[in-house]
């Protein structure tokens, strides 16, 4: 990868989708800071749908996101990896897919918080980077045009942060 494609491009945000909300919030922080950002499409299958539907669409979004993470636009992924009662910065089989694929495309990885000890001999060879809850550094590694106002943001996000 050229440098040139570092300096811009697009952020694909990635997470489980209990976060979505979240993960929308912080978009919209990259984007302030004129940084073009993806993120994932609420599920969209019906509570009662067959197996056979929910896995077809998960499929179909999977293969989706992951086109997304692969496409020539994308310099980063950042992984909104949120603590759970059973796991502190959680990343789930998706996520864990979606930074793989970043990887091997030599895409930069961010985590939102800090690295799960399950994948951490992994994530930490592959350069992985933890920003501890704040995306600053994510915005200064890929020269965002634009300045945010980091300590509003700070705060109104801090309880969903910890």
């Amino acid at each position: 990868m050229t440098s040139d494609r570092r300096q811009g491009g697009t952020v694909v945000v990635c997470g489980s989708m209990k976060s979505l909300d979240l993960m929308s919030r912080i978009a919209s922080v990259i984007e302030d800071a004129g940084v073009q950002v993806v993120t994932p499409s609420p599920d969209r299958f019906h509570p009662e749908s067959s197996v056979e539907v929910r896995n077809r669409r998960k499929r179909e979004a999977s293969l989706d996101y992951m086109r997304k993470i692969r496409g020539k636009d994308t310099v980063a992924i950042l992984v909104v990896n949120t603590h759970r009662p059973e796991a502190e910065n959680y990343i789930g089989p998706n996520s864990f897919a979606e930074i793989s694929i970043a990887f091997a495309d030599d895409r930069k990885v961010f985590l939102l918080n800090g690295m799960p000890d399950a994948y951490s001999e992994e994530l930490s060879a592959w350069g992985v980077r933890c920003l501890n809850g704040d995306v600053k550094p994510l915005l200064e590694e890929l020269s965002a045009p634009r300045s945010v106002d980091f300590e509003t943001w700070q705060t109104a996000l801090q309880s969903e942060l910890v």
